[in-house]
């Protein structure tokens, strides 16, 4: 049992957490303060602060630990848990209804969206092996994710309700302070973003002994539930804040929905920097076995999308918790089938 890995992850997730849970709260303060628009602090700003684990991960994953498989597990990994919190909102939400709730049409879209770049995801995990270690892969699949998100997000404007942490923000000190502690918060996420890519590698390549035979985890099955969980804390704890404190549904949306976006964004950047560095395309290193998680992410949006449809159209609280009430026994059955098949 590698005990002191386990214990750098241990500590490293804590880190994360401690730090990411956070990062929202200074980052709204500071976006207000400079005028932000309430659709650029809620699909954007926020989502893009909660998913600075994912990025450290997918950074160091690529470029540290050279492991794509690792790097994409926790990506889709992150987004299928994100997704699958869903469900809990459902049942958490004042009143219930939490996707009834929601107000704006954008998130009709942004879900549109992610099934878009999923699906382009899943083509560049089915045939971004087949197509050698040159640029090629990246071309095809990474660059349409890039434009695709940039096309998108120029478009639209999201109103946002007043979220929590207002007092907060007014007795947080100077913008300027407000920075420092942002900056030196982020750092935090960062570095233990290494130490845990690291160890979470070393996790998933340990051999452990069961009943008389040698089991190795695997990279995307690690990435996918260990990695994925720990990285998606800052995500679920703003959702939930926003659910108990504000009664907001718009806001806990859209940070799930946002940083869903911005994570396959993440990996479609940061594949080349596998290429630059002499590893070969990381398009062309991932294993066929993330395909699950593709299918899992395809599922578990429709099925947001579903919801969020049925609540506008009138229909009842528990025909969308049937709806999303699905999500968790289908995110069960995505990380059995990766553990059997990686």
């Amino acid at each position: 049992m590698p005990v002191r890995e386990l214990a750098i992850f241990a500590a490293a997730a804590v880190a994360i957490y401690a730090s990411g849970s956070r990062l929202p709260v200074l980052g709204k303060g500071i976006a207000t303060r400079l005028g932000v628009s309430a659709s650029t602090l809620g699909l954007f700003v926020l989502a893009l602060i909660t998913s600075l684990p994912e990025l450290s991960i997918t950074l160091a994953a690529l470029l540290r630990e050279r492991a794509p498989d690792l790097a994409l597990g926790n990506i889709l990994g992150s987004n299928n848990f994100n997704i699958t919190i869903i469900a809990f909102l459902e049942l958490a939400f004042v009143g219930g209804g939490f996707l009834g709730a929601v107000h704006s049409r954008r998130y009709t879209r942004t879900c549109r969206l992610l099934l878009i770049l999923t699906a382009l995801v899943g083509a560049g995990v089915l045939a971004g092996r087949h197509l050698g270690h040159t640029i090629l892969p990246t071309v095809l699949f990474g660059l349409p994710i890039v434009v695709i998100f940039f096309v998108e997000a120029s478009g639209g404007n999201v109103p946002l309700e007043d979220e929590e942490g207002e007092d907060e923000i007014a007795a947080a000190g100077s913008t300027a302070s407000l920075a420092v502690r942002f900056l030196f918060l982020a750092g935090v996420v960062v570095v233990a973003g290494f130490f845990m890519s690291r160890s979470a590698n070393r996790i998933a390549l340990f051999q452990f002994a069961m009943n008389g035979r040698s089991v190795v985890l695997g990279q995307t099955f690690v990435g996918s539930l260990l990695v994925a969980v720990a990285t998606s804390l800052p995500e679920v704890t703003v959702a939930f804040a926003a659910v108990r404190h504000a009664g907001s549904a718009d806001i806990a949306l859209g940070t799930l929905l946002g940083s869903n976006t911005i994570n396959i964004l993440l990996f479609a950047l940061g594949a080349p920097l596998l290429l630059v560095g002499g590893g070969g395309s990381a398009w062309a290193g991932v294993s066929a076995v993330n395909l699950v998680n593709v299918v899992t992410a395809l599922l578990l949006t429709s099925l947001v999308l579903s919801g969020i449809r049925a609540g506008r159209g009138g229909g009842t609280v528990l025909g969308r918790r049937v709806l999303t009430g699905i999500m968790v026994p289908a995110y069960i059955v995505c990380l059995v089938l990766l553990r059997r098949l990686g």
